[in-house]
Formats: C-alpha cells, sequence, structure tokens
C-alpha cells in the first residue's frame, strides 16, 4: 500500500469479508477476524496482555508522536507495537458499520447525508469509497495506490513500473 486510503480501504475489505459472504450480519458476528478481535477487546476488563486482539498490531498510529519506520514489539505476542491507519478503533468500527450497509444490498439502515467524516479527510466521496472496498480485488494487482504513488514506484525485482488499473487509476486520482 502506497497510500492512507488504500490501506484503509484494504483493512475493510477484509475485514468485512464475512458479512459479504453472508456468513454473518455485523461485525461482531465476523467470527476469526481482526474485527471482531478488536471488538471483544474493547469490551473486556481484563489486562491488555490477556485481551482477545493482543496478538494484532494496534490499529491507530499517532503520526506525530510514534517513530518512524518498524517498530518491534516487546511482548512477543505480536510483531509490531505500532498503529497502521491515523483513525480510531471507534472511527474505523463506525466506517465499518456504514460501509457494510452501503455495499451489501438489502442491509438495513439509512444513508447517512453526509460521508463520514474519514472520507472526508482522505478526499473520498461515498460511492468511491464503496466501489474501493467492494472491488478491491479487482481494482488492484500488486500493489494498491493513488495514482501518483503508484507511478512513482518501480518493483524491487524487474524494475518495471507498477501497473494501476484504469477504474483504480480513475477512483483514486484526485480532482486538479
Amino acid at each position: 500500500m502506497t497510500d492512507e486510503a488504500s490501506l484503509l480501504a484494504c483493512a475493510a475489505y477484509v475485514d468485512l469479508n464475512l458479512i459479504r459472504a453472508a456468513m454473518a450480519e455485523t461485525l461482531e458476528q465476523s467470527d476469526h477476524t481482526s474485527v471482531q478481535k478488536r471488538i471483544e477487546a474493547m469490551k473486556s476488563e481484563s489486562p491488555s496482555e490477556d485481551k482477545p486482539d493482543a496478538f494484532l498490531a494496534p490499529l491507530s498510529i499517532d503520526e506525530q508522536l510514534d517513530p518512524v519506520g518498524p517498530c518491534a514489539s516487546d511482548s512477543g505476542k505480536r510483531c509490531s507495537d505500532k498503529g497502521f491507519l491515523p483513525i480510531s478503533l471507534v472511527d474505523y468500527l463506525k466506517l465499518l458499520d456504514w460501509t457494510a450497509r452501503q455495499v451489501a444490498p438489502g442491509k438495513r439502515g439509512a444513508t447517512p447525508s453526509a460521508a463520514p467524516p474519514i472520507l472526508v479527510r482522505l478526499g473520498l466521496e461515498q460511492a468511491t469509497w464503496c466501489e474501493l472496498v467492494k472491488d478491491f480485488r479487482k481494482l488492484f494487482c500488486s500493489i494498491a495506490g493513488r495514482p501518483e504513488s503508484v507511478d512513482s514506484m518501480r518493483c524491487h525485482r524487474t524494475h518495471r513500473r507498477y501497473h494501476l488499473r484504469r477504474r483504480a487509476r480513475e477512483l483514486l486520482t484526485l480532482p486538479d
């Protein structure tokens, strides 16, 4: 992933998989997913090392305070103690719930009158966000990101430019 919008869309795509496959109706019912573990940990009163999500890297990153680069875990229970998205867990859960209702036909709930704040911050419209999450696997091959990021990168092995599918390029091109 080359940018926050792509990383957020990928995380949502993975966390919504069971809902999309009609194997669960809600995030809480999505067995064996990281979002379910994070929800269980929020409800848990046990110490942090015994929480159901103790093996997961934290979700939230503090771009002002967290060090740049990898941050190996001291606990040995997970690879990293560093978050990966500039969004709180509560905001991420709200976005996932909203997205599940938007993309899945027949889901209960009303479309909010305004886009969630994270979408505004990432420069994505509601329809664009829904298409990115719904078709993530179709839109991206070996790399995901905005065209300006992807176009500046080369494959480490072949040194060729990465290919960005036309529809992904259309969805993620920032207006002038």
